[in-house]
């Protein structure tokens, strides 16, 4: 089983924080800043030498900062990057970075316990290492014909 991005396709939350979100914009004059929960960091997930590695692009947050947790056999990844500015305090003419909480959650295959998963944070990227389950032989029974 391949690792995958883990998407809930029963509920609408998706389109419900969609909706949120133009109503944020409208209210606060159309674009002038991002809402706060939109931001989703960048991921990267390689097979490579019977392992999974998951790259995620975490720039300006503290280890700290950062939680992972398997939890059913699905891995989770969830922070928060506060702004680093005052409304009222400063002149700011363009904001076009992001600020608030991430949550992306990841389907692991089959009996991967967090012992095995490796989580290193360097230079704004969370790291994380799991193994890839190793290929079955293809089993061939005889049918035995009466």
């Amino acid at each position: 089983m391949a690792i995958t991005l883990f998407r809930n396709r029963r509920n609408f939350e998706g389109l419900t924080t969609w909706f949120d979100d133009v109503d944020t914009w409208l209210d606060t004059g159309f674009l002038t800043e991002m809402p706060e929960k939109m931001w989703r960091p960048a991921i990267d997930i390689q097979e490579k030498d019977e392992k999974y590695m998951i790259r995620a692009d975490l720039p300006g947050l503290k280890k700290k900062d950062i939680h992972v947790e398997l939890r059913d056999g699905y891995l989770t990844l969830r922070g928060e990057r506060k702004s680093e500015h005052e409304e009222n305090k400063d002149n700011y003419h363009t904001i076009e970075r992001t600020y608030g909480t991430f949550e992306r959650t990841f389907r692991v295959p089959d009996g991967v316990t967090e012992k095995d998963i490796h989580a290193k944070y360097k230079d704004g990227v969370l790291e994380l290492t799991l193994p890839a389950p190793k290929a079955e032989e293809p089993k061939t029974t005889e049918v035995k014909i009466d």
